[in-house]
């Protein structure tokens, strides 16, 4: 008997974190994208996706993704306020995810 292995949320978003920061962003779309599709309101899933987005040019998909996270983060998390300036970043048209941000987040 062969058994269904389910892949959560959680593993599908950390797919989405290591790709997009090892440079992959392209080719871990889809688990970014099923990590947020099991659960809509999993704000890491939504932050991830945020990253990989930017890192692919959707600087409008990440700034929703990171409203998301902003929204759900509460105001003690040190990640808020980074993320808040990330997003204001991709309103201007900046991609602020450089190679050092991202050996930083690794």
């Amino acid at each position: 008997m062969v058994s269904k292995s389910h892949i959560s949320a959680y593993e599908w978003s950390v797919l989405c974190k290591y790709g997009s920061l090892y440079n992959y962003p392209q080719d871990v779309m889809f688990a970014c994208e099923k990590a947020v599709a099991l659960a809509p309101k999993y704000r890491l899933a939504r932050s991830r996706r945020g990253l990989a987005r930017a890192l692919t040019g959707d600087y409008n998909g990440a700034t929703e993704d990171l409203k998301v996270f902003v929204k759900q983060t509460n105001n003690s998390n040190k990640y808020k306020s980074r993320a808040q300036s990330w997003i204001k970043d991709l309103r201007n048209g900046k991609n602020p995810f450089t190679p050092e941000v991202l050996e930083e987040l690794r």
